[in-house]
C-alpha cells in the first residue's frame, strides 16, 4: 500500500492520535490511579500552608511528565515520516499535539474519577475503578485487534472522508484536523475549528480543573479510605458475605479431601476475590485470551480459518490461565507469611493443592466454559470431545507447571522475587504446550482416539495432584 496523499491523511492521523490517547488513558487508569486517588498525603500536607490546588498540581506534573515520555515514544515514527513527507512544520505539529493529547487525557481521567465519586460511595470507588480497569484493558486489546481487521486495507486507510458534525465530538479527530490543516494546507472553517479545539481544550481543561474542581476532588479523596458506618450497608454486606461463604465452603467440601486442604481452598478463594492487584493482573489476561480467539476466528484467508485453529485456541488460551497460577504466590502483604511457619502445618503440600484447586474452580473452569461455548458455536458441537480433552490437558499442564516451578506458599512472596527464571519457565511451558497440542491433533485422525485419551488425561491429572500434595517443607521457598 502506497503512502496516502495529502487529501487522504485525515483518517490515518485520527488512528495515530487515537492510539496515543488510548495508551495514555490506559496508563493513567492502570498505573496512576493509585497516585491520583492517594489520600494519605492529605493529612500530612494539607494541615500545613499548602493548599489543595498545589498538591493536585504536583501530582498532575508528575503524571504528565511520564505521559509525555510515552506519547513521545509512540509518536516518534509518525513525526519522522510526516516531517520527511510533508515538511518540518507538519512534524512539529504532530509532536505538539501528541503532548497535548496526553494533557487532555489527564483532564478527562480526573473528570471521570470525579463523576464516579459523585455517584458511587467512597468505599466502593476503588472496587469500581478496579473492575473498570479490567474491562477497559479487555476492550482496548480487543478493539485494537478487531477494528483494523474490519477495514479494507486498500480503501479503509486511504479514503478521503467527508467531515461530519459529530467529528467535532471526537478528540483524536481534533488533532488529526489540526495536522491536516498544515499538511494540505487548508485554511477553512472546519480545519480552524479543529485547530482551536486541539490547542484550547487541553489547556482550558486543566485550568478549569485547577480553578473549580480541585477542592471538591480533594474533599472526596479525604473520605475515600473511611469505612461506612451505615447499619443498612453493614447488614447487607454481612448477608452477602455469609452467602458467599456458604458457596465457598460447599465447593471446598466437594473438591478437597482434608481440613487443611479445605482451609487453603477457602483462604485462596477469598483472597483472590479481595486482592485488587491480583484481579488486575489476572482477569485482563483471561479477557485477552478470549478476545484473541474471537478476533482470529473471524480472519478469512488466514490461520484463523483453518480446521486446526480451534485446537490451537483451546491450548493457547491455557497460557493465560498459567499467569493466574504464577500470581498465586504473590502479595503486597507477603510479610504476613510468617503465619505458615508458626502454624502446626506438617504437610504444606495440602495447602498448595487446596490453593491450586481454588484457582482451577474459580478461574480456569469459568474461563474454559466461555471459551468452549464459543468454540462449539463457531466450529460445531461435534468438537465436544476435543473441548473435554483440551480442558483435561490444560489441567495437566497447569499442575505440571506448578510441579516444575519453584514452590512458594500462597501469597507469601513479593512481586520482584518472582522475576527470575521467567525465560526458562516460559520456554519449558511452550515446549510442553506444543507437545500436548500436537499429540491431541494427531489423535483426531484416530477413530475414537480423542474419547479414549480423555480418561488417560484425567488419570494423569489425579496422579500429578497427588504428587503435588506430597510437597514437603524442604521443597518450599519462603519469600
Amino acid at each position: 500500500m502506497s503512502f496516502p496523499e495529502k487529501d487522504r491523511m485525515f483518517f490515518p492521523l485520527t488512528l495515530q492520535f487515537a492510539y496515543i490517547m488510548a495508551l495514555c488513558a490506559m496508563t493513567l487508569i492502570s498505573d496512576f490511579s493509585s497516585v491520583i486517588l492517594d489520600s494519605s498525603d492529605n493529612q500530612i500536607i494539607l494541615p500545613r500552608p499548602v493548599n489543595s490546588r498545589t498538591l493536585w498540581l504536583a501530582r498532575v506534573v508528575h503524571i504528565t511528565s511520564y505521559l509525555f515520555a510515552i506519547a513521545l515514544s509512540v509518536s516518534l515514527g509518525a513525526i519522522a515520516i510526516i516531517s520527511f513527507r510533508f515538511g518540518g512544520l507538519a512534524g512539529l505539529m504532530v509532536l505538539l499535539l501528541s503532548l497535548l493529547s496526553a494533557v487532555l487525557m489527564v483532564f478527562l481521567t480526573n473528570v471521570f474519577y470525579l463523576v464516579l465519586m459523585r455517584f458511587i460511595s467512597e468505599e466502593k470507588l476503588r472496587e469500581v475503578i478496579n473492575y473498570f480497569q479490567i474491562v477497559m484493558a479487555i476492550l482496548f486489546y480487543g478493539g485494537y485487534q478487531f477494528l483494523p481487521r474490519l477495514m479494507e486495507r486498500e480503501t479503509g486507510l486511504t479514503q478521503a472522508l467527508d467531515h461530519q458534525w459529530w467529528h467535532y465530538l471526537i478528540p483524536p479527530m481534533w488533532m488529526a484536523g489540526a495536522v491536516d490543516l498544515v499538511v494540505r494546507p487548508a485554511i477553512d472553517q472546519i480545519h480552524l475549528i479543529f485547530l482551536a479545539l486541539a490547542f484550547i481544550t487541553p489547556i482550558a481543561g486543566l485550568w478549569f480543573m485547577n480553578r473549580f474542581l480541585t477542592t471538591d476532588f480533594t474533599q472526596k479523596l479525604s473520605g475515600l479510605d473511611q469505612e461506612s458506618r451505615s447499619t443498612v450497608s453493614t447488614t447487607s454486606t454481612q448477608e452477602s458475605q455469609r452467602t458467599q461463604a456458604g458457596w465457598v465452603e460447599r465447593f471446598a467440601d466437594w473438591f478437597t479431601t482434608n481440613p487443611l486442604e479445605r482451609a487453603a481452598f477457602a483462604f485462596t478463594w477469598r483472597v483472590t476475590g479481595r486482592d485488587r492487584k491480583f484481579k488486575l493482573k489476572t482477569y485482563p489476561q483471561l479477557g485477552f485470551g478470549l478476545a484473541y480467539v474471537v478476533v482470529m476466528s473471524f480472519q478469512s484467508r488466514s490461520f484463523g480459518s483453518s480446521n486446526f485453529f480451534y485446537l490451537f485456541a483451546l491450548y493457547f488460551a491455557s497460557i493465560y490461565v498459567m499467569v493466574a497460577q504464577y500470581q498465586l504466590s504473590v502479595s503486597d502483604n507477603y510479610r504476613a507469611s510468617w503465619i505458615y511457619g508458626s502454624a502446626p502445618i506438617r504437610e504444606p503440600g495440602d495447602v498448595l493443592a487446596g490453593s491450586l484447586k481454588a484457582l482451577i474452580i474459580k478461574l480456569l473452569t469459568p474461563f474454559y466454559v466461555l471459551l468452549s461455548a464459543y468454540i462449539l458455536y463457531r466450529y460445531g458441537t461435534d468438537k465436544i470431545s476435543d473441548v473435554l480433552l483440551a480442558f483435561s490437558n490444560s489441567l495437566v499442564m497447569l499442575v505440571s507447571a506448578a510441579l516444575l516451578s519453584t514452590r512458594y506458599m500462597p501469597f507469601s512472596t513479593a512481586q520482584d522475587a518472582l522475576k527470575q527464571n521467567n525465560t526458562a519457565r516460559g520456554l519449558l511451558t511452550s515446549v510442553v504446550l506444543g507437545v500436548v497440542g500436537f499429540s491431541h491433533y494427531g489423535l483426531t485422525f484416530v477413530p475414537y482416539g480423542v474419547w479414549l485419551a480423555i480418561p488417560a488425561s484425567i488419570a494423569t491429572v489425579w496422579i500429578l495432584l497427588r504428587q503435588y500434595k506430597k510437597t514437603g517443607w524442604e521443597q518450599i521457598v519462603m519469600g
